[in-house]
Formats: structure tokens, sequence, C-alpha cells
């Protein structure tokens, strides 16, 4: 993680655990969270002044309660979930901006995120959060089947290895150039194509498979 003293200040806004409406409505503003009311620009009062009022009736619908000894303080994933669909491309800064759709993201993964998404932003916040949570599955399916392909890859390499007498080496170092000729060999005697087949292709996915824990 970068050094707080390293981030710019909308970096440093989008870590920070709790905000106030008047905060939050300065970040979607592209303005310091710390500014004093009095020194917001003319040019980005009007704006303020209309997140201001949508960031707190939102607040209020959504049954935000306020956290610790300070009554003007909510947690950062509701309040940023809740401003996400608020956001301005071109005022909003980028930081704040990502941090708002990780919050939703974050919020669609919990318990009764279908209750919170429709609190914190209504039907379309709802249906953002789902298709990020189905996005998230799904991506999880892909990682564990690459996980359960490698793992059957590295055996059939030890096996192999271990029934070649050597001339794929040894199953602590298999000769990975012998195993990719043969393939491509193979390949060429069975009629198939050479798409896929690459020295490098091979290789990366041999040496993905050797990468796996035998423990």
């Amino acid at each position: 993680m970068i050094s707080p003293v390293r981030q710019n200040v909308f970096e440093r806004a989008a870590n920070t655990p709790a905000l106030s409406a008047r905060e939050l409505a300065l970040l979607l503003c592209g303005l310091d969270l710390r500014l004093k009311t009095a020194a917001i620009p003319d040019d980005l009062r009007e704006y303020y002044d209309v997140w201001l009022y949508m960031v707190t009736r939102q607040i209020r619908a959504a049954g935000l309660q306020a956290q610790g000894k300070s009554r003007q303080l909510y947690p950062a994933d509701e309040m940023f979930a809740l401003a996400h669909l608020m956001t301005d491309e071109i005022i909003t800064p980028g930081p704040i901006r990502v941090r708002c759709l990780q919050a939703v993201t974050t919020i669609a993964s919990q318990n009764q995120a279908r209750n919170w998404l429709m609190r914190l932003g209504g039907p379309p916040l709802l249906e953002l959060g789902l298709t990020l949570r189905r996005n998230q599955r799904g991506q999880y399916r892909k990682t564990v089947e690459q996980e359960n392909t490698d793992r059957l890859l590295f055996l059939l390499i030890l096996l192999l290895v271990k029934n070649s007498r050597g001339s794929y080496g040894t199953p602590e170092s298999p000769r990975l150039a012998g195993i990719w000729r043969d393939i491509r060999t193979l390949a060429e005697c069975e009629g198939l194509p050479a798409e896929g087949l690459s020295r490098i292709t091979i290789y990366g996915k041999l040496k993905s498979a050797l990468a796996i824990s035998r423990h």
C-alpha cells in the first residue's frame, strides 16, 4: 500500500473510515474534504449545494446510523456507495469515483445486499450491485477452474516424466523443451492444428502447472 504522504488528497480521502455529508459533497466537487465552506470557489458552490442536498436526503432515506460520538460521520462504504450514482465524470476525481464503485461491490457481496442497495440508491444501484456480484462469482469460478486445470496438468507432467525413463528429465526438473517438441510432433501426426501450441504458449502453461504447491 502506498504511504499516505505519497498519496494525493483524494487518494487519502478514499481510505477514510467515515465521512460526513459535507465532506462527501466536497469530494464529489473535487475539493479537499477539509475545506471550509466559506472557501469553496464560486464556480463550484452551486454544485456543492446540490450534492450536499442530495447526499443529506439519501442519508435520511437510507436510515444510516452515525458513528461514534459525532453525529455527523457515517460508515465510508455506505457513504461512497450512495454517492456512486451522483458522481460526475468530469468534476468528481478518479480516485473518488473508483472508491464509490468499490463500495457498491463490497456491499453487494454482504448479507442483506439487496436491502442495502435499495436503501442506498434504489433500483439502479440494486441492478448495478447484482451485476457486480455476478461478475465476481464468475471470476471466482474462472480462477478455480484454472487452478484445477493446472493441478491436472501438473499430475500429467509427473506421470509423463516418471514413465519416460529419463527422456523428459526428472520430476524435480522436467525437460520442457523435449515435452514441447513431442507435443508438436504428435499434433502433426494426428492432423491437429498447431494453433495454441507455440513454444511460448506451451512453456507458459507448463511452467504455470509446475508452479503449484505439491502439498
